[in-house]
Protein backbone atom coordinates (compact mmCIF):
# COMPACT_ATOMS: atom_id res chain seq x y z
CA UNK A 1 0.00 0.00 0.00
CA UNK A 2 1.25 3.48 -0.81
CA UNK A 3 1.28 5.86 2.14
CA UNK A 4 1.02 9.50 1.10
CA UNK A 5 2.11 12.56 3.02
CA UNK A 6 -0.98 14.69 3.42
CA UNK A 7 0.67 18.08 3.59
CA UNK A 8 3.26 19.92 1.56
CA UNK A 9 6.46 20.14 3.52
CA UNK A 10 9.93 21.00 2.27
CA UNK A 11 8.64 21.94 -1.20
CA UNK A 12 6.72 24.88 0.20
CA UNK A 13 8.57 28.17 0.39
CA UNK A 14 8.74 30.16 3.60
CA UNK A 15 5.41 31.79 4.30
CA UNK A 16 3.56 29.57 1.82
CA UNK A 17 0.45 27.82 3.10
CA UNK A 18 0.59 24.04 3.36
CA UNK A 19 -2.30 22.30 1.61
CA UNK A 20 -3.82 18.94 2.45
CA UNK A 21 -3.64 16.19 -0.15
CA UNK A 22 -4.44 12.56 0.74
CA UNK A 23 -4.07 10.01 -2.07
CA UNK A 24 -3.45 6.54 -0.63
CA UNK A 25 -3.75 3.45 -2.84
CA UNK A 26 -6.16 0.94 -1.41
CA UNK A 27 -6.28 -2.82 -2.04
CA UNK A 28 -8.78 -3.64 -4.78
CA UNK A 29 -10.93 -6.74 -5.03
CA UNK A 30 -11.08 -6.64 -8.82
CA UNK A 31 -9.17 -5.20 -11.75
CA UNK A 32 -10.60 -1.90 -12.97
CA UNK A 33 -11.57 -2.05 -16.65
CA UNK A 34 -9.79 0.18 -19.17
CA UNK A 35 -11.89 1.87 -21.85
CA UNK A 36 -10.98 1.41 -25.50
CA UNK A 37 -9.31 4.28 -27.36
CA UNK A 38 -9.90 3.86 -31.08
CA UNK A 39 -8.14 5.56 -33.97
CA UNK A 40 -11.41 7.31 -34.74
CA UNK A 41 -11.54 8.74 -31.21
CA UNK A 42 -8.00 10.05 -31.51
CA UNK A 43 -8.79 11.68 -34.85
CA UNK A 44 -12.00 13.23 -33.51
CA UNK A 45 -10.43 14.79 -30.42
CA UNK A 46 -10.32 18.59 -30.79
CA UNK A 47 -7.05 20.47 -30.47
CA UNK A 48 -8.41 22.29 -27.41
CA UNK A 49 -11.19 21.54 -24.96
CA UNK A 50 -12.47 23.01 -21.70
CA UNK A 51 -15.31 21.14 -20.03
CA UNK A 52 -15.36 23.64 -17.14
CA UNK A 53 -16.59 26.30 -19.59
CA UNK A 54 -19.39 24.04 -20.85
CA UNK A 55 -21.25 23.44 -17.60
CA UNK A 56 -19.76 20.00 -16.99
CA UNK A 57 -18.33 20.87 -13.58
CA UNK A 58 -19.51 22.51 -10.38
CA UNK A 59 -17.69 25.35 -8.60
CA UNK A 60 -14.16 24.81 -7.27
CA UNK A 61 -14.25 23.09 -3.88
CA UNK A 62 -12.04 23.35 -0.79
CA UNK A 63 -10.89 20.24 1.10
CA UNK A 64 -9.40 22.47 3.78
CA UNK A 65 -7.43 20.69 6.49
CA UNK A 66 -8.68 17.21 5.59
CA UNK A 67 -6.64 14.75 3.50
CA UNK A 68 -9.74 13.97 1.46
CA UNK A 69 -8.66 14.88 -2.08
CA UNK A 70 -9.68 11.38 -3.18
CA UNK A 71 -13.28 11.96 -2.03
CA UNK A 72 -13.41 15.38 -3.71
CA UNK A 73 -12.03 14.00 -6.98
CA UNK A 74 -14.51 11.11 -6.87
CA UNK A 75 -17.45 13.39 -6.09
CA UNK A 76 -16.49 15.76 -8.89
CA UNK A 77 -16.30 12.80 -11.26
CA UNK A 78 -19.83 11.73 -10.35
CA UNK A 79 -21.11 15.29 -10.80
CA UNK A 80 -19.57 15.44 -14.26
CA UNK A 81 -20.92 11.96 -15.00
CA UNK A 82 -24.43 13.36 -14.56
CA UNK A 83 -23.70 16.10 -17.08
CA UNK A 84 -22.28 13.66 -19.60
CA UNK A 85 -25.43 11.54 -19.24
CA UNK A 86 -27.51 14.55 -20.25
CA UNK A 87 -28.94 15.03 -16.78
CA UNK A 88 -28.96 18.01 -14.44
CA UNK A 89 -25.63 18.40 -12.69
CA UNK A 90 -25.94 18.35 -8.90
CA UNK A 91 -23.45 19.48 -6.26
CA UNK A 92 -22.92 16.29 -4.29
CA UNK A 93 -21.79 15.48 -0.76
CA UNK A 94 -18.08 14.94 -0.24
CA UNK A 95 -18.82 14.59 3.47
CA UNK A 96 -20.85 11.44 2.97
CA UNK A 97 -17.90 9.70 1.30
CA UNK A 98 -15.36 11.03 3.81
CA UNK A 99 -17.38 9.95 6.85
CA UNK A 100 -19.20 6.83 5.65
CA UNK A 101 -16.72 5.04 3.34
CA UNK A 102 -15.01 2.68 5.78
CA UNK A 103 -12.71 1.09 3.18
CA UNK A 104 -10.92 4.39 2.69
CA UNK A 105 -9.45 6.51 5.45
CA UNK A 106 -11.45 9.72 5.53
CA UNK A 107 -9.13 12.62 6.31
CA UNK A 108 -6.23 10.16 6.45
CA UNK A 109 -6.46 9.45 2.72
CA UNK A 110 -8.09 7.15 0.20
CA UNK A 111 -8.43 6.06 -3.43
CA UNK A 112 -10.79 6.59 -6.36
CA UNK A 113 -12.00 3.04 -7.21
CA UNK A 114 -12.85 2.31 -3.58
CA UNK A 115 -14.70 5.62 -3.30
CA UNK A 116 -16.78 4.77 -6.38
CA UNK A 117 -17.39 1.28 -4.97
CA UNK A 118 -18.64 2.82 -1.73
CA UNK A 119 -21.17 5.01 -3.56
CA UNK A 120 -22.39 2.03 -5.59
CA UNK A 121 -22.71 -0.13 -2.47
CA UNK A 122 -24.48 2.62 -0.51
CA UNK A 123 -27.11 2.96 -3.21
CA UNK A 124 -26.05 6.47 -4.13
CA UNK A 125 -24.78 9.79 -2.86
CA UNK A 126 -26.58 12.67 -1.19
CA UNK A 127 -26.58 16.31 -2.25
CA UNK A 128 -24.19 18.72 -0.58
CA UNK A 129 -27.12 20.74 0.71
CA UNK A 130 -28.62 17.70 2.47
CA UNK A 131 -25.30 16.41 3.81
CA UNK A 132 -22.95 19.41 4.02
CA UNK A 133 -19.20 19.36 4.47
CA UNK A 134 -17.73 19.60 7.97
CA UNK A 135 -14.38 17.85 7.57
CA UNK A 136 -12.64 20.61 5.61
CA UNK A 137 -12.88 23.09 8.48
CA UNK A 138 -12.21 20.60 11.25
CA UNK A 139 -9.65 18.33 9.61
CA UNK A 140 -11.58 15.37 11.01
CA UNK A 141 -13.55 12.73 9.10
CA UNK A 142 -16.57 12.93 11.39
CA UNK A 143 -19.15 10.26 12.15
CA UNK A 144 -21.33 8.85 9.40
CA UNK A 145 -24.84 10.25 9.63
CA UNK A 146 -26.85 7.87 7.49
CA UNK A 147 -30.10 9.70 8.10
CA UNK A 148 -28.62 13.16 7.48
CA UNK A 149 -30.05 13.48 3.99
CA UNK A 150 -33.59 13.08 2.75
CA UNK A 151 -32.48 10.70 0.01
CA UNK A 152 -29.66 9.91 -2.39
CA UNK A 153 -29.80 12.15 -5.44
CA UNK A 154 -27.30 10.37 -7.69
CA UNK A 155 -25.97 6.89 -8.36
CA UNK A 156 -22.75 5.51 -9.82
CA UNK A 157 -23.53 3.05 -12.60
CA UNK A 158 -19.93 2.33 -13.57
CA UNK A 159 -16.36 3.59 -13.85
CA UNK A 160 -13.30 2.84 -15.97
CA UNK A 161 -9.81 4.05 -16.65
CA UNK A 162 -9.84 6.39 -19.62
CA UNK A 163 -6.44 5.06 -20.74
CA UNK A 164 -4.25 2.25 -19.45
CA UNK A 165 -2.89 3.28 -16.05
CA UNK A 166 0.77 3.19 -15.09
CA UNK A 167 1.48 0.29 -12.74
CA UNK A 168 5.13 0.86 -11.78
CA UNK A 169 8.29 2.84 -12.38
CA UNK A 170 8.70 6.33 -13.82
CA UNK A 171 5.51 6.25 -15.93
CA UNK A 172 7.29 8.19 -18.65
CA UNK A 173 5.48 6.54 -21.58
CA UNK A 174 1.86 7.32 -20.76
CA UNK A 175 -0.55 7.87 -23.67
CA UNK A 176 -1.33 11.61 -23.58
CA UNK A 177 -2.90 11.64 -27.05
CA UNK A 178 -5.18 8.87 -25.81
CA UNK A 179 -5.93 11.00 -22.76
CA UNK A 180 -7.12 13.79 -25.06
CA UNK A 181 -9.38 11.31 -26.87
CA UNK A 182 -10.74 9.94 -23.59
CA UNK A 183 -11.58 13.45 -22.38
CA UNK A 184 -13.30 14.33 -25.63
CA UNK A 185 -15.42 11.18 -25.45
CA UNK A 186 -16.10 10.76 -21.73
CA UNK A 187 -15.79 14.26 -20.26
CA UNK A 188 -13.79 15.43 -17.23
CA UNK A 189 -11.55 12.78 -15.68
CA UNK A 190 -10.70 12.07 -12.06
CA UNK A 191 -6.92 11.82 -11.86
CA UNK A 192 -4.24 11.30 -9.22
CA UNK A 193 -1.00 13.25 -9.47
CA UNK A 194 2.16 14.36 -7.71
CA UNK A 195 1.32 17.73 -6.12
CA UNK A 196 4.28 17.95 -3.75
CA UNK A 197 5.52 21.16 -5.38
CA UNK A 198 2.20 22.82 -6.21
CA UNK A 199 1.72 24.87 -3.06
CA UNK A 200 3.38 28.15 -4.29
CA UNK A 201 1.77 28.01 -7.76
CA UNK A 202 0.01 31.23 -8.75
CA UNK A 203 -0.39 30.95 -12.53
CA UNK A 204 1.00 30.09 -15.93
CA UNK A 205 1.85 26.76 -17.51
CA UNK A 206 3.61 24.74 -14.82
CA UNK A 207 6.60 23.14 -16.50
CA UNK A 208 8.99 22.73 -13.57
CA UNK A 209 10.47 19.31 -12.88
CA UNK A 210 7.68 17.24 -11.35
CA UNK A 211 7.98 13.46 -11.27
CA UNK A 212 5.09 11.40 -12.56
CA UNK A 213 6.47 8.18 -11.07
CA UNK A 214 4.09 5.56 -9.73
CA UNK A 215 5.21 6.01 -6.11
CA UNK A 216 5.29 9.82 -6.25
CA UNK A 217 1.55 10.39 -6.60
CA UNK A 218 -0.07 11.95 -3.54
CA UNK A 219 -3.11 13.97 -4.63
CA UNK A 220 -6.34 13.42 -6.60
CA UNK A 221 -7.93 16.20 -8.66
CA UNK A 222 -10.08 16.62 -11.78
CA UNK A 223 -8.75 17.00 -15.32
CA UNK A 224 -11.15 19.33 -17.11
CA UNK A 225 -9.43 20.44 -20.30
CA UNK A 226 -6.41 20.96 -22.49
CA UNK A 227 -5.00 23.18 -25.22
CA UNK A 228 -2.47 21.75 -27.66
CA UNK A 229 -2.41 24.73 -30.01
CA UNK A 230 -0.14 27.29 -28.35
CA UNK A 231 3.59 27.55 -27.82
CA UNK A 232 3.09 26.00 -24.37
CA UNK A 233 0.52 23.18 -24.71
CA UNK A 234 -1.12 22.36 -21.40
CA UNK A 235 -3.59 20.31 -19.41
CA UNK A 236 -6.15 22.25 -17.34
CA UNK A 237 -6.63 20.77 -13.88
CA UNK A 238 -9.22 21.66 -11.27
CA UNK A 239 -7.84 21.45 -7.75
CA UNK A 240 -9.65 21.29 -4.39
CA UNK A 241 -7.68 24.00 -2.56
CA UNK A 242 -10.33 26.73 -3.00
CA UNK A 243 -10.62 29.35 -5.75
CA UNK A 244 -8.04 31.60 -4.07
CA UNK A 245 -5.24 29.17 -5.03
CA UNK A 246 -3.62 29.08 -8.47
CA UNK A 247 -5.65 30.36 -11.41
CA UNK A 248 -9.02 30.60 -9.69
CA UNK A 249 -8.54 27.13 -8.24
CA UNK A 250 -6.99 25.63 -11.40
CA UNK A 251 -3.47 24.77 -12.53
CA UNK A 252 -2.13 24.30 -16.06
CA UNK A 253 0.38 21.47 -16.50
CA UNK A 254 2.70 21.13 -19.48
CA UNK A 255 1.59 18.55 -22.06
CA UNK A 256 3.76 15.83 -23.56
CA UNK A 257 5.95 14.96 -20.56
CA UNK A 258 3.40 13.31 -18.26
CA UNK A 259 3.86 16.31 -15.99
CA UNK A 260 3.29 15.36 -12.32
CA UNK A 261 1.81 12.03 -13.48
CA UNK A 262 -1.25 13.62 -15.11
CA UNK A 263 -1.79 10.54 -17.31
CA UNK A 264 -0.96 7.86 -14.70
CA UNK A 265 -4.41 7.15 -13.26
CA UNK A 266 -7.25 8.84 -15.14
CA UNK A 267 -10.81 7.63 -14.56
CA UNK A 268 -14.29 8.53 -15.73
CA UNK A 269 -17.61 7.73 -14.08
CA UNK A 270 -21.01 6.93 -15.51
CA UNK A 271 -23.76 8.24 -13.26
CA UNK A 272 -27.47 8.92 -13.14
CA UNK A 273 -29.90 10.85 -11.00
CA UNK A 274 -31.98 8.80 -8.61
CA UNK A 275 -35.42 8.06 -10.06
CA UNK A 276 -37.27 10.50 -7.81
CA UNK A 277 -34.95 13.35 -8.90
CA UNK A 278 -35.54 12.95 -12.62
CA UNK A 279 -38.07 15.41 -14.01
CA UNK A 280 -39.66 15.12 -17.43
Amino acid sequence: MKVAFLFVGAAATEGTKDFARGFVRMPRNAVVEVAEISDEMRAAAPTSLDWSAQGATTAVKDQGYCGSCWAFSATEGIESGLFMAGQQIEELSTQQIVACDKTDGGCDGGDLPTAFDYVKGAGGIDSKSDYPDTSSAQGKSGKCKKNKAKHHVAQVTGYKYGIAPCSSGSCSNQDESGLMAAMAKHGPLSVCVNAQSWSPYTGGVYSASCSGGYYDLDHCVQLVGYDSTGSEPYWKVRNSWASTWGEGGYIRLAMGINQCGIADEAMFVTASLSAEDITV
